[in-house]
């Protein structure tokens, strides 16, 4: 498997004996899609990958080593079983001592390398990529079905009820869903779904894992004439979407980034307005592998995946996408919604539009 030759060589330059592996999403990463996990909501799983240059051992209490061993283990690691009722962490101390161990969460008394293997993992494999572009299209058309479906009367917590249950039944996890109405848009950037009913507006945002890849999305739908003032607004967070797409560039900082975007909030007459809401950042085996913020140094690069979100009062534009050398592919496209083809210094971009019923 690819991801284990590449962790294997980070190893070697890295001079590490070996790494332990145990939080979710890094699971995922270096077996391509496997689950450790049996609470939806933790972040470290059950089982653990132990690597070292010659070996694989999946390491998991009795309680679930069996099923992890049959179902969840692509490496095909030795499984070694420890009892319910004894220390996981005692027997990867044992198993790792006296080697130089690195691991995802400083378990066992070995170094936290998970900064390393995330910069690692950010880089997507052409098989990655594939993969992405299924799970991308396949959430946008949960999320747009649902929007195209919804009725005014029918309540925040109804929507988010179907968006969840079609993600389920297509085996991908909403671990993000809000859902707000009418003035809950204007008044939060992260509506959570309550029991209001819908009058004239709706946003559907969507933060779906498959494989451990993660998608984020938001729609908006008008169920009567959407008012001047919000047109506005969604030009403008368009264009500012649109350039922040374009002007990606590999080797490009974030610092330098950030600075071009409170630029672009700055000509549209929203200066401090990116201060309400955080714009989103890289983005694959977590929701975020961080959030973009000003003065990083961190840089860009080509096959990395973004998430995106800038907004003005009442609207907001997001979509997941990959920088490749061409520029970017859109993963959170079905071709059923109204899009804008906006002009950048940097190029074209086809943001999504409000959709009026």
């Amino acid at each position: 498997m690819e991801t284990l030759k590449r962790i294997r060589e980070w190893m070697r330059q890295k001079d590490y004996d070996g790494v332990i592996l145990g939080r979710r999403d890094s699971y995922a990463w270096i077996s391509q899609g496997a689950k450790n996990h049996v609470v939806a909501n933790d972040a470290e799983g059950v089982a653990y990958y132990v690597i070292t240059r010659e070996n694989v051992w999946l390491v998991a209490d009795s309680s679930d080593a069996a099923r992890m061993g049959a179902e969840q283990n692509p490496l095909h690691g030795t499984v070694i079983e420890v009892p319910w009722y004894e220390s996981i962490e005692e027997t990867l101390r044992e198993l790792v001592s006296p080697g130089k161990f690195v691991s995802d969460t400083g378990i066992a008394g070995t170094e936290n390398a998970l900064e390393g293997l995330i910069e690692l993992r950010m880089v997507l494999s052409e098989e990655e990529k594939l993969r992405y572009k299924a799970i991308g299209t396949e959430c946008a058309k949960i999320a747009e079905h649902v929007c195209h479906s919804a009725r005014p009367g029918q309540t925040e917590n109804e929507i988010a009820g179907l968006l969840k249950s079609l993600c389920i039944q297509k085996g991908i996890a909403p671990d993000c869903v809000l859902v707000g109405s009418d003035s809950r848009i204007l008044d939060y950037r992260h509506p959570f779904p309550t029991d209001k009913p819908i009058e004239k507006s709706l946003m559907v945002v969507l933060g779906g894992e498959k494989y451990g890849l993660n998608i984020s999305m938001t729609r908006i739908v008008y169920f009567s004439n959407i008012p001047e003032e919000i047109k506005e607004r969604c030009k403008k967070t368009q264009y500012i979407f649109a350039c922040m797409q374009t002007m990606m560039r590999d080797g490009l900082s974030y610092g330098e980034y950030f600075d071009c975007v409170k630029e672009l909030y700055c000509k549209a007459g929203w200066e401090d307005e990116w201060k309400a809401h955080h714009q989103g950042g890289p983005t694959g085996y977590q929701c975020r592998e961080w959030v973009a913020v000003p003065g990083m140094t961190s840089v860009m690069h080509r096959n990395q995946a973004y998430a995106w979100n800038p907004t003005i009062l009442g609207t907001k534009c997001e979509e997941t996408t990959i920088l490749e050398e061409n520029g970017v592919i859109t993963l959170t496209r079905t071709g059923n919604w109204p899009c804008s083809v906006i002009s950048t210094p940097y190029g074209t971009y086809e943001a999504a539009d409000i959709y009026c019923m």
